[in-house]
């Protein structure tokens, strides 16, 4: 049957044709010009092909058929046969042709070539349709961000509405005092555009801050649509709310939109209506039963698509199949799920935010071509990194890049996950996606995609320069600018870091974010070993007061600066009250955390240890389980620890328990200092049984090794009169100890000190009655028993060893050798060369020690 039918069809189209063909010339061509007033292109481009076939067409009559035609062809969204008609050479010449060639362009998606050729073609003042040209090539100037270009496009006309238009553009733009001084005084704006005007008052009142004065010209135009265009009455709804917001009336202002909605027939500017709905929702909610929520709802579709593929399948991932709907949704349905789904994301209650995922998947599946859609993928994989879940995230993204029909959602696609690998430590990956992000986004997004990608591979190349193609050499040059900066602030080292951002700023001086290399420098300066507290100062004080010329996300850390800067210069009173000031500006802050620490410690320095510890201890509670938590916990076990009571010091060990509870750096200092107080306390079993399970677990590499041995063998070494054993236990935690410090002067003269205490007080095997007095002599001397030059690293330990042998040297009455061990150590030239000179001389005069 259906056969049949498309027989007959063709039959009954060949028979107009032929028909069409038998009647005269101006019969078709009026037909033909009734088809494009109704607005029917297809069917005025089958009767001006016939007039044009007609036998009695006149010759002089063909340049306006063709370009009746062309104009046919255009509207009906044919710009390649419209170019093709219009490159005809009768066609050329016609007065109409340059409008319709930049309509054709612009239906072929090349807007850069329309706009200039729709603005030389509104240039000339005897152009048909010069104003609706100008006006195109301003809107094709617009879309290719090209603001100034269309301004002049616009400028072309001396027309009030040309002017009117201009106006709202400057508005657009936010160039509110150019607006002002072109917006023509009220006598001369004719009546017919005193609507329009009224709207551009309202919109430029708003735009100056004086929105009590714009909202009564919106209100006035909501209220009396009449005379114009519901785009404009979309405005005024638009200007109204945000006057209403602006006046600190948010939940007014969504009331009337959500009221505006339900009152229209017709669909009102959904987007950004709701993106303002959106947006003024509290960013907390506490109950879903919030009433913006609950009206969303009531618009939400109620109905699910048949099939199991909704119950069943696991829509995060890229394969999954999305069944088609049926029925379909309403804008108004796809928006309010989409609204809803954002504002359950808010509600603080982890059952709702489960739905916001739900009710953003349900999106997809009800509407799957829905303009909301992509974005809503993208929303939704945000979800999913916050969640942790990065490879379903990973799953959306890739689905978006490689699917999705904008090459803008392909592009932020790339570039969130090139931020989730660059934030998971992945520098190649983020890298090569920051770059595919750039090839598809414009303007700032694409430079900043750029920038991004080859911030990315400095980690791995630190010369790494722009390498997109196609970028603006400007901005090209801007960016390399930025790029050199970001190396800067990457060198790993403050002694790096100071060098490089000195350079760039000598370079750069007038740089945008040069306040932020100069703090990134103070920071650098005080990070440094030892601080650099002058340069520090200088560049706080380069600064000024206020910090102005910095991004209010800096601002916090200019104020950590002169903090850390203040507590290095031991002002505690200036310290703690800067500290105070940080805590009560930015509660539940990084800033008021590191505030609160540094009071706790300025606290302990002036010895208010109870205070010191009260404030650490709520630090601590504050952010349990973290490293700057553990600091507290250690900090204030310390301030327990100096406490005048027993109890204090009882408290004081609960409190380094819970520092060990915590896996972090600190834990293993945290044991020694335990240990340590247990030693004070006369409870060695206690510290001995800790560190000898540190100290046996610890790896001959484990930095804490050494530490907890020294405090191990010390405990042990306490026990010598009531344990002989604990001598040797001592004397081999000593010798290991000894084994790993080869290269390490400091800690060799130290352990050679200790092992020669402890053998002396150590029985000689061969003969109990003696005590290991040679070995002792034998480690202190291995210390002793070096070159004069250089001298130790160190000092302390060699001459306490040094020292320590010469003063068994004179118990045993071996003065000459102790003449020559106290000239030895004389010859050194350390701190207390000048003694041990002293006792060379007295040595030699009292026992008549000559040379020989």
């Amino acid at each position: 049957m259906f056969g049949a039918v498309k027989k007959i069809s063709a039959i009954l189209c060949v028979t107009f044709l032929s028909n069409a063909h038998a009647e005269t010339f101006s019969p078709l061509l009026d037909s033909a010009k009734r088809a494009i007033h109704s607005g029917l292109w297809d069917v005025a481009a089958l009767r001006l092909e016939a007039a044009a076939a007609a036998p009695d067409v006149p010759a002089d009559r063909m340049p306006e058929l063709r370009i009746l035609l062309a104009e046919a062809m255009v509207r009906d969204r044919r710009p390649d046969a419209a170019l093709v008609i219009l490159e005809d050479s009768i066609v050329r010449s016609h007065p109409e042709a340059g409008f319709w060639i930049g309509q054709a362009l612009a239906g072929k998606g090349r807007f850069a070539e329309a706009a200039d050729t729709l603005a030389a073609f509104a240039a000339k003042p005897e152009s048909p349709h010069r104003e609706e040209a100008a006006f195109t090539a301003a809107n094709l100037r617009m879309s290719l961000s090209q603001p100034d270009a269309a301004l002049d496009a616009l400028s072309l006309l001396d027309s009030m509405d040309s002017k009117l238009r201009r106006v709202g553009l400057l508005i657009d733009l936010d160039r509110t005092e150019e607006a002002r001084a072109l917006f023509p005084k009220a006598s001369g704006i004719p009546g017919k555009l005193s609507r329009f005007a009224n709207l551009l008052e309202g919109r430029l009142l708003l735009a100056e801050g004086k929105a009590s004065q714009a909202e009564p010209l919106f209100a006035s135009l909501v209220s009396d649509p009449e005379g114009q265009s519901l785009e404009h009455h979309n405005l005024a709804v638009l200007g109204r709310a945000d006057c209403m917001a602006a006046q600190g009336n948010a939940k007014g202002a969504t009331d009337f939109l959500l009221s505006y909605i339900q009152s229209r027939a017709e669909a009102p500017l959904l987007t950004p209506i709701f993106d303002r709905i959106i947006a003024w929702l509290p960013e907390t909610i506490s109950t879903t039963d919030h009433p913006t929520l609950a009206l969303l709802s009531e618009w939400t579709p109620k109905h699910l698509p048949t099939g199991s593929g909704f119950v069943n399948t696991e829509i995060d991932r890229a394969a999954s199949a999305w069944p088609r709907p049926e029925p379909p949704l309403t804008d108004l349905e796809a928006f309010s799920l989409h609204a809803l789904s954002l504002g359950m994301r808010r509600v603080d209650i982890p059952t709702a935010k489960a739905e916001a995922s739900t009710l953003m998947r349900r999106l997809g599946v009800l509407a799957p071509q829905h303009l909301l859609v992509p974005g809503s993928m993208l929303t939704l994989a945000s979800w999913r990194l916050e969640e942790g879940r990065t490879m379903a995230a990973f799953d959306i993204l890739d689905h978006l890049r490689h699917s999705a029909k904008s090459t803008v959602i392909k592009g932020e696609a790339a570039f969130l996950k090139a931020q989730s690998a660059f934030e998971r430590g992945d520098p190649d990956l983020a890298s090569e996606l920051f770059r595919e992000a750039a090839e598809m986004l414009k303007g700032e997004n694409r430079a900043a995609a750029a920038l991004n990608s080859a911030i990315s591979a400095l980690e791995q190349d630190p010369e790494a320069s722009i390498t997109i193609q196609n970028l603006d050499p400007a901005v090209k040059e801007e960016l390399s600018v930025d790029l050199a900066l970001e190396r800067a602030l990457a060198s790993d080292t403050p002694q790096k870091t100071i060098p490089a951002l000195d350079a760039f700023l000598k370079e750069h001086p007038g740089h945008a974010r040069a306040a932020e290399a100069r703090l990134a420098i103070a920071e650098a300066a005080i990070g440094s070993v030892p601080p650099d507290l002058s340069l520090a100062k200088a560049q706080i004080d380069t600064l000024g007061a206020s910090g102005s010329d910095l991004p209010e996300a800096a601002a916090t850390r200019l104020m950590l600066v002169r903090l850390r800067l203040l507590d290095l210069s031991g002002d505690t009173s200036a310290t703690v009250a800067l500290a105070n000031e940080i805590i009560a500006g930015f509660p539940g802050t990084h800033a008021s955390s590191e505030a609160s620490l540094i009071v706790g410690k300025n606290l302990f320095r002036s010895g208010n240890y109870n205070e010191a510890r009260i404030a650490l201890e709520t630090l601590a509670a504050s952010e349990p389980g973290t490293q700057r938590s553990q600091a507290a916990l250690l900090l204030a076990a310390r301030s327990a620890a100096l406490g005048a009571t027993a109890q204090s010091r009882e408290e004081a060990l609960k409190l380094y328990d819970k520092t060990m509870e915590i896996k972090g750096a600190l834990k293993s200092l945290a044991l020694i200092e335990k240990a340590r107080l247990l030693i004070d306390m006369n409870r060695l079993p206690a510290a001995i049984e800790s560190l000898a399970a540190a100290y046996d677990s610890a790896s001959p590499d484990d930095p804490s090794r050494f530490s907890t041995g020294l405090l191990l063998a010390e405990a042990t070494y306490a026990r010598g009169d009531s344990d002989p054993d604990s001598l040797a236990n001592a004397l081999q935690i000593y010798d290991s100890l000894l084994k790993t410090s080869a290269g390490n002067p400091s800690r060799f003269f130290r352990l050679q000190y200790l092992r020669g205490l402890t053998l002396e007080k150590l029985p000689d095997p061969a003969d109990p009655s003696k005590n290991r007095l040679t070995e002792a002599r034998e480690a202190y001397f291995s210390v002793i028993d070096r070159p004069t030059d250089p001298p130790p690293a160190e000092w302390e330990w060699f001459e306490r060893s040094c020292f320590r042998l010469l003063t068994m040297l004179e118990t045993e009455e071996d003065w000459k050798a102790a003449v020559g061990i106290a000239g030895k150590i004389a010859s050194f030239g350390g701190p207390r060369a000048g003694e041990a000179a002293t006792r060379a001389r007295q040595l030699r005069l009292k026992h008549m020690v000559w040379e020989d």
